[in-house]
């Protein structure tokens, strides 16, 4: 009889798997919902982060390349070989106290700001939308949601006012005469200290560990995931696959990873490639005297479509919610990703411009060709409802041209959807034509929100039923764009 082959991998839970457990288990504070932070609501290590974003700045501190190497060659090549299986708690260390060089003898306001500018340039793109989207499910149910982490305060604090988490337990920053001083680094609030940390959270705020909930990465928060009713490995490594599966503790199936870095620069360069057989296409269908809009309908549609394949990106639509509009509409998206346009451009049908920030018209060859696609140019900075713009957008949907716009006027910089500007829909109820909203799931798996670069990938997308806007009043127009974000995210949860 042949023996049955032993578990190597824990058992994973898809997204909606986890969403559905969450949204049927008891609602409030009773129920806690803890968090790690590197490797976990993140990809990587903010530490790391932390280095690589003085680098970019030319402030690298001596100090923090001493703390990276200060240890022999061979104890370090060690601690990196432990983290590889997962057992990460020296490399970690190290790479905290070369962040913490990095923030010696600064002020906290000094380090609050530096804090921002890696959370922004640095640590906001590797935001894990999956994780993030159980952290809004817990918040939902009045979950008592805490990040838990060996990071320290500076580290997670810009991503938790993001999160609209006020608990945070972390690594202290010391602090003496109104600045930050690491000579002698405090303990890291890992692995039993941070099960102490959280079993005291539980008594101040009534939690039953019972019945809540720990997300981890690492070997090291063994003790954390052991105490708890739920525990959830994310992305586990050897040593901790191994734990879960003797424990029988599932995996968390999170979004999809963005691929090696010579698969990107692959990509990248046939989309180039194919972006540039396109726009030579174009400019000699132009140059023989075709129609210009003939001209840039076929180029948006079958040059996206061509940009993508060579790049490997498949863009797939989920179940929709009705049938495409018979006139022209206002298409309006999500927008994450500098993937997104293209994206759009592959699934509206017929002809239609698009919206776009004035500065974008400045660039060279992008802005020449976008005033030969007719673009609308709108300042971000000007009101929304402006008399030249909205004549301009009237007269494009009279003539028959649909209109594409991303209303929340740049780059989300998490994954939630950010406020939406009322021009799009002004535009509509002016013109009593429908608006059509687009949910794009996951382009930044493709490409990231400030990525130079793509992947192959698999984009999904929900294409939501036309609102009718012939009966909207001129003074609801908030009411009604606010009404239109909520269907959108309410789309990206499913």
């Amino acid at each position: 009889m042949t023996r049955p082959t032993p578990l190597t991998t824990p058992a994973t839970l898809t997204r909606r798997e986890l969403l559905d457990a969450i949204d049927k288990s008891p609602p409030g504070p009773a129920t806690g919902a803890y968090f790690d932070f590197d490797g976990t609501l993140i990809r990587g290590h903010s530490s790391w982060a932390f280095c690589v974003n003085r680098l970019r700045h030319g402030e690298w501190p001596a100090e923090a390349w001493h703390a990276l190497t200060s240890a022999p060659p061979h104890r370090v090549a060690a601690d990196l070989w432990r983290a590889r299986s997962g057992v990460e708690t020296r490399a970690a260390a190290r790479l905290g106290a070369a962040a913490a060089a990095c923030w010696h003898g600064r002020t906290e306001d000094e380090l609050a700001v530096l804090s921002e500018r890696v959370f922004v340039e640095e640590i906001a793109p590797t935001i894990d939308r999956d994780m993030w989207a159980l952290v809004r499910a817990h918040q939902a149910r009045g979950h008592s949601v805490c990040v838990a982490t060996a990071a320290s305060h500076s580290q997670v604090a810009p991503l938790a006012r993001a999160l609209g988490v006020s608990e945070l337990l972390c690594t202290p920053v010391p602090v003496k005469g109104g600045r930050v001083v690491t000579d002698t680094p405090p303990p890291l609030c890992s692995g039993t200290d941070k099960l102490e940390a959280v079993q005291a959270h539980a008594r101040r705020r009534g939690v039953e560990l019972a019945d809540s909930y720990a997300y981890c990465d690492g070997y090291e928060d063994l003790p954390l995931l052991g105490a708890v009713g739920r525990p959830r490995v994310v992305r586990p490594k050897a040593a901790l696959s191994a734990e879960a599966v003797n424990r029988g503790w599932p995996a968390v199936l999170v979004d999809g990873a963005r691929g090696s870095a010579l698969g990107r620069v692959r990509a990248t360069v046939a989309a180039a490639g194919a972006a540039t057989l396109a726009l030579a296409a174009a400019a000699g269908a132009a140059g023989a005297g075709c129609e210009p809009r003939a001209v840039t309908a076929g180029t948006k549609r079958l040059g996206s479509a061509l940009v993508l394949r060579a790049a490997g990106v498949e863009v797939v639509v989920r179940d929709g919610g009705g049938p495409a509009p018979a006139g022209p509409a206002v298409y309006v998206a999500n927008h994450t990703s500098p993937l997104d346009p293209l994206v759009l451009a592959r699934l509206v049908e017929g002809d239609w411009c698009a919206v776009a920030k004035r500065e974008l018209g400045r660039v060279p060859v992008m802005g020449a060709c976008l005033r030969f696609a007719d673009t609308l140019f709108v300042d971000r900075d000007g009101p929304p409802r402006s008399a030249e713009f909205l004549d301009a957008a009237a007269g494009r949907l009279a003539s028959g041209r649909s209109v594409v716009v991303l209303p929340e006027g740049t780059r989300s910089l998490t994954p939630d959807v950010g406020p939406f500007r009322s021009g799009a829909f002004r535009i509509a109820a002016r013109a009593g034509v429908p608006v059509v909203p687009i949910a794009i799931h996951n382009a930044t798996d493709v490409m990231t929100r400030k990525g130079l670069t793509l992947g192959p990938g698999r984009i999904e997308v929900t294409i939501l039923p036309p609102v009718d806007t012939r009966d909207w009043d001129p003074a609801q127009i908030r009411t009604e764009a606010d009404r239109v974000r909520q269907s959108l995210v309410e789309a990206l949860r499913a």
